[in-house]
């Protein structure tokens, strides 16, 4: 709960949630974050993550609405672009959003914890 507070607080975070209200359950989320970027004169770029949809609700356009939401959202932020990263099998979803493959290399390094 203290990180959730975290980002609450910075105000840099858009955590969207879907609820199933009839069980009282989070059935799907998506969260934008806003990053200031330096290079472009402290422009706001969003950045897509951790989007989710229950097993339960796939095919029920949720994930449509998460990712329609966030998209929209950045526009009205005035992000200067949005970007988000996906397992391969997920590229065609995200291209009916306008979303296109980069050319840039994702790369990643894990630290234990």
């Amino acid at each position: 709960m203290k990180s959730f507070e975290h980002m609450k607080k910075s105000g840099d975070y858009y955590v969207t949630v879907v609820e199933d209200v009839t069980v009282g359950q989070i059935v799907a989320t998506a969260t934008l974050i806003i990053e200031h970027k330096f290079i472009h004169s402290c422009a706001k770029r969003g950045r897509v993550e951790d989007v989710v949809v229950s097993d339960e609700c796939r095919g029920k356009q949720l994930g449509k609405l998460l990712l329609s939401t966030l998209t929209l959202l950045s526009k009205k932020l005035n992000c200067y672009k949005i970007t988000l990263e996906c397992l391969p099998e997920n590229v065609g979803f995200y291209k009916k959003f306008g979303y296109t493959v980069s050319e840039e290399n994702y790369m990643c390094r894990r630290f234990l914890q």
